[in-house]
């Protein structure tokens, strides 16, 4: 194994970066997500439990509701990191979208269109404040957000990639 740095990165000029990302556990799924600025300065969070479903829709329906919240907040200069490659792809084309979650991606398109949208993949390292809001949102069944003053943890991982503190990346050869 080659181990690799990997930072959170930060979005451009005046893009807000929004990180999602889902998670799916014994057929149950959630998801979670961050809005952070282009100083990496946490704007809002989420975390839903989606009830019965795939990794794949849990992936979708963070993205889903990312984009909703950015929607509720007037931001519409959206950089999307996800480190779901299928989500990039499916964003990028209509082609290979299942059927169970075409209605999900309608959604994201119609709301979209009506945004600025870059949407990066990134790895799972640099995108850990998502990945633990959507473990949150499994392991509590419910949904809300996270104040970073009632959870240690999620401080120290917003805090890790506000000052672009890196994580070990350890690649397969």
């Amino acid at each position: 194994m080659m181990p690799s740095i990997v930072y959170w990165t930060r979005p451009p000029g005046l893009f807000v970066a929004l990180n999602v990302d889902g998670s799916a556990q014994n057929g149950q799924a959630a998801g979670g997500g961050i809005i952070r600025n282009n100083k990496g300065q946490h704007i809002i969070n989420f975390f839903n439990y989606y009830g019965t479903g795939t990794n794949n829709m849990a992936e979708t329906r963070a993205l889903l509701d990312g984009l909703a919240l950015c929607m509720e907040l007037g931001l519409d200069k959206i950089q999307i990191q996800t480190d779901s490659k299928l989500v990039v792809q499916w964003f990028g084309s209509r082609a290979s979208i299942p059927w169970s979650l075409s209605k999900w991606w309608k959604e994201i398109r119609e709301r979209a269109a009506m945004m600025n949208i870059l949407i990066v993949h990134v790895y799972r390292e640099g995108n850990k404040v998502a990945d633990f809001l959507s473990k949150w949102g499994m392991k509590y069944k419910s949904g809300g957000a996270l104040h970073h003053k009632n959870c240690r943890a999620f401080k120290q991982l917003i805090v890790a990639d506000e000052h672009n503190i890196p994580s070990i990346r350890h690649n397969r050869i």
